[in-house]
């Protein structure tokens, strides 16, 4: 979840068959909003698929005891964060993939297909961690009205970014 976005119940029901280490993906075929989609995997991911160990006759990735699947870890995962004294949810595995995507890519509509939202306006909910374009269309209109022309660009959004 936090190497991919992926929802919790994607997550534990993942099947090896979905899996393409040699193309880098997962295909998910039943998710949130019945639209089949398409997670790449960043080398993180790839690493813990890599060192996951197969079940000899069950096909799940993640497996518990004889085989079976893992129905969720939301309690397992919030038992942890107590014990640190962190109040996460499981659920915020997603959002600071998504958050972190963003503000390394800018790329919105990308995001909105990994994470496989049917609307932009659900992907949007990120958008406000990306502010770069901003600083640089503001840097733009400061040249236009003809305020410090000397000043590149560079440095004004650094200075803008220094003054927050």
């Amino acid at each position: 979840m936090a190497a991919t976005g992926m929802r919790q119940e994607e997550a534990v029901s993942l099947e090896w068959s979905q899996v393409s280490m040699e193309r880098r993906e997962i295909r998910l075929t039943k998710t949130k909003t019945s639209s089949p989609r398409v997670v790449p995997l960043s080398d993180e991911a790839l690493a813990v698929l890599t060192g996951t160990p197969r079940h000899i006759t069950r096909h799940y990735v993640f497996w518990n005891g004889d085989g079976r699947r893992y129905t969720h870890f939301a309690s397992q995962y919030r038992n942890i964060a107590r014990r640190a004294g962190v109040p996460w949810r499981c659920h915020d595995l997603r959002h600071r993939f998504a958050s972190v995507f963003l503000m390394e890519t800018g790329d919105l509509a990308a995001l909105q297909a990994i994470l496989g939202h049917r609307t932009v306006a659900m992907t949007m909910r990120y958008s406000h961690l990306v502010t770069d374009h901003l600083h640089r269309a503001i840097a733009k209109l400061g040249t236009s009205l003809g305020t410090n022309t000397a000043e590149s660009d560079e440095d004004r959004v650094g200075r803008l970014h220094l003054n927050r």
